[in-house]
Parts: C-alpha cells; sequence; structure tokens
C-alpha cells in the first residue's frame, strides 16, 4: 500500500463558462499550468481569452494588456488556497489607437499592489474592474469602465482613483471599498480625483484613518453624480470635521445626494452640499467590532443591522452602502461568474496502487456572500 498526501489548491471554471480559449497561469515550483507568467499568457492568447491566474506566495510581475483579456483569480483572501491571493505588482492598459487596445477586458479576483494604470496611451473602453484588492487606479481616457466591488486599501498620499484628462466619461464607480489612511499627519491627495459629469459615484464606502486634519474626499471634480455613498472616519482622529472637496472645477461645490456621514470619534461632522443626506447618522453595521471601527478586515460585517437608519434611504429606496441595490459585495473578493471551493475531504489518503482515490469537492456559487 501507499499512502499520499496531497496538496490542491483548484481554480474552478463554471460549467457554462466561455467558448473562447482559457489558458492558466502558476508561478509556484512544479506548475502543471500552461504558463508561470502572467504576461506570457497574454502574449499568446487571442482576442477575448480568458486567463485563470493561480494563487501563490510569490506576486507575479507588472504586465501590459493589449487585447481584450480577461483576468481571473481565486479572491484576494480566499478562505482556501492557505488564504494566498494571486498578486500582480502594477498592471498596464495598453492601446496604440489602431489595431492594439485593452478595451473590452475585464478584471476580477486578483490582488494588484501598485495599482492599474493606462500611461495616457489614449481612449480606452468598457473595462470591467471587479472584486479585487488594489492599490489604486491611475487612467487618461477611460469610457464606460465599471469599477465595482473593489478594495481600495494602501498606506499613502496618492490619490486612490484618479482620472487625470477630461476627455473621458460615462465611468461608473460603484459598491467598493475606500479606505483612505496615511501614517503621517500630511495633507493627503483625494481619494477620488478629476470625476466628471457623466461620471457615477455610487453606493461606495469611503473610511478615513489618516491623522492629518484634512479629510479630503474629492478633488478637481466637476459635478459628478454622488449618491447612496457613506464617508466615515475612525475614532482615531476625534478632531476632524470637514469632510473636504478641494479644487473642483470652477470651485462648484460637489452635490451630493442620500449619502451618510459619521464620526466615530464623536465630533460633529460638516454637513454635505445637497439634499437627503444622512449627517453625522451612524449606519449601524451588524459587526465591526467594539469599540467600532469601520476600517476593513476580513471578518467584518458591513451589511446592515435591523433599524438601520440607512435602510432604504438611498436615491432608488434602496438601502446606501456596498449592498444596497442588491449587490452581492464579496468581502473576499471571490469573482462572480466563478463558484468558490469551500472543502475538499479525501475519503481514502491510502490506496492500493493502480487504485481510485475519493475526493468530495464542495464549492458554492457566489448567490450571496
Amino acid at each position: 500500500m501507499k499512502t499520499i498526501i496531497l496538496n490542491f489548491t483548484f481554480l474552478l471554471l463554471g460549467a457554462t463558462l466561455f467558448a473562447q480559449t482559457t489558458w492558466t497561469v502558476d508561478n509556484r515550483p512544479g506548475t502543471t499550468a500552461q504558463f508561470t507568467s502572467v504576461q506570457a499568457a497574454i502574449d499568446a492568447a487571442s482576442e477575448g481569452d480568458f486567463i485563470y491566474i493561480h494563487p501563490s506566495p510569490n506576486a507575479y510581475p507588472n504586465i501590459t494588456i493589449n487585447k481584450e483579456i480577461h483576468l481571473r483569480g481565486i479572491g484576494h483572501g480566499p478562505e482556501l488556497a492557505n488564504g494566498e491571493s494571486a498578486k500582480i505588482s502594477a498592471m498596464m492598459l495598453f492601446t496604440d489607437n489602431l489595431s492594439k487596445s485593452a478595451s473590452n477586458s475585464s478584471i476580477s479576483g486578483l490582488e494588484i499592489i501598485n495599482g492599474i494604470n493606462d500611461n495616457n496611451f489614449g481612449a480606452i473602453s468598457n473595462v470591467l474592474i471587479q472584486n479585487n484588492k488594489i492599490g489604486s487606479i491611475s487612467l487618461s481616457r477611460p469610457f464606460n469602465y465599471i469599477i465595482q466591488g473593489n478594495l481600495f486599501n494602501s498606506i499613502g498620499t496618492a490619490n486612490y482613483l484618479n482620472i487625470f484628462n477630461i476627455n473621458h466619461g460615462n465611468n461608473i464607480i460603484t459598491h467598493n471599498i475606500f479606505i483612505r489612511n496615511s501614517s503621517s499627519n500630511t495633507q493627503i491627495n483625494g481619494t477620488v480625483s478629476g470625476l466628471i459629469s457623466s461620471d457615477t459615484f455610487n453606493n461606495n464606502l469611503m473610511v478615513f484613518d489618516n491623522t492629518g486634519t484634512e479629510k479630503i474626499a474629492f478633488n478637481n471634480c466637476n459635478n459628478p453624480i454622488l449618491n447612496n455613498n457613506m464617508f466615515l472616519l475612525t475614532s482615531r482622529d476625534a478632531i476632524s470635521t470637514i469632510i473636504s472637496t478641494i479644487n473642483n472645477f470652477n470651485n462648484i461645490p460637489l452635490n451630493f445626494q442620500n449619502c451618510l456621514t459619521f464620526a466615530y470619534g464623536g465630533q460633529t461632522l460638516t454637513t454635505l452640499n445637497g439634499i437627503n443626506n444622512l449627517n453625522n447618522v451612524n449606519p449601524q453595521f451588524r459587526d465591526i467590532g467594539s469599540p467600532e471601527n469601520p476600517l476593513f478586515t476580513y471578518t467584518k460585517n458591513y451589511k446592515l443591522k435591523a433599524g438601520s437608519p440607512a435602510i432604504g434611504a438611498g436615491s432608488d429606496n434602496s438601502d446606501l452602502g456596498i449592498y444596497g441595490q442588491g449587490f452581492l459585495f464579496q468581502m473576499k473578493g471571490y469573482p462572480f461568474d466563478l463558484p468558490y471551493p469551500t472543502s475538499i475531504n479525501i475519503n481514502n489518503a491510502v490506496v492500493e496502487a493502480g487504485g481510485n482515490l475519493e475526493v468530495v469537492f464542495k464549492a458554492n456559487a457566489n448567490v450571496e456572500n
């Protein structure tokens, strides 16, 4: 008899997912994936192909996307795989404005350590960035992007989401968590910069934990749609009273609708400009620790308690925050189009030579968090 010790890491494909070619990448020793390099997989792939990137303790190097490609990981904080994610150092979206473009690509279930940028190459459109952990996003001319379900959580003073060319439009930034922190007392740049009137920023959760006196949510913005968001200050700073929106286009104040503010340090924050806002109101999350602290950890629950004033308080009569409008926010970053594994059990770890190994594999569909 032979004893077999097995260490499984699964990256599942849905049974009816896609007709395009699927490629796999794994940079761990002894891999059976087709590639050890994400960039090599992109270079080999055709327009519309899917690339599944296995979790690893080692980050994958920088990549450039220059065609329609769909990247998938298993989530940025998965239950299995020893909690390891597929981490990419940085990602560049490219176009030559002729035959090569990252337009129509999608990115989900990954950790992008140093963020996503397009290096001002040209207009890129219809990109989905969903359910990732991201250092920052810097874009020049994005059109019709959907940026949703992501966690922005890094320490620094730079913008987390910056669009630096006014020639863009129709982008939707929705149901994301922005943890705006800094280890110094210096002023930080705006969390979000460069939005214009055709851009929508709704149902996001923005948490300020920097110790400086200014909490800067937006700068250089020209009247984007700002609905159903929450802006929270942790108790680490019980002095600041203003969530600043500096350097806005033509000094026109931003118009907030059905948004919420609250300071866990007990201070009263300046009223937001706009209508139907819940100023200085505790959203009453189900579980963010005791004492309450809205900083992100995977064990927290940002769903609303029964009786929360944020329930049904949205501009569309849905809830405020990341679970509003029925959005199934994934705390661990699971992609919506893949089931995620919950357990793997080996029924007969000891088998005769030539015998069958019985493995029970369970997975859940992403129908709720």
